[in-house]
């Protein structure tokens, strides 16, 4: 890094990223987040391609109501290059399904945001949930 105030914009450009990922609204717009290559770990998950991500991806946003909490805690960022990053923070989310059921899950979430075509896009990524969703119908 040349100065902290390229460090400074980096971080705020990946945190950014990493707000828009965890809001995201729909399937679509979620996948846009990883790049093609991208490889995946959800607990006992394990996506070693994009379109197997696709699938559990596309599976959650058809449950999705609406998202109604979602927060990053304890963030940490590391700039590895002007192309690449490590973001690795604890997660609070809690959304509604189609059947009205609520469930808050968290967890740690720790990802390689990479500069594609002038995007920040998740390379790897790796979430741990804290315990067992938790379903208040």
């Amino acid at each position: 890094m040349n100065s902290n105030i390229e460090e400074t914009n980096l971080i705020i450009e990946i945190k950014q990223a990493a707000i828009d990922h965890l809001n995201t609204n729909s399937a679509k717009e979620a996948l846009s987040h990883f790049t093609n290559d991208i490889v995946a770990v959800s607990n006992d998950k394990f996506f070693t391609s994009y379109d197997s991500l696709a699938e559990d991806v596309n599976r959650y946003y058809e449950i999705l109501k609406e998202v109604n909490y979602a927060q990053w805690d304890d963030i940490q960022i590391k700039i590895i290059n002007h192309n690449a990053a490590t973001f690795t923070a604890k997660f609070r989310y809690t959304f509604t399904t189609i059947e009205n059921e609520r469930i808050d899950l968290s967890g740690i979430w720790t990802a390689l945001f990479v500069r594609d075509n002038g995007h920040w896009k998740i390379r790897l990524r790796h979430e741990s949930f804290s315990s067992h969703p938790e379903i208040h119908g």
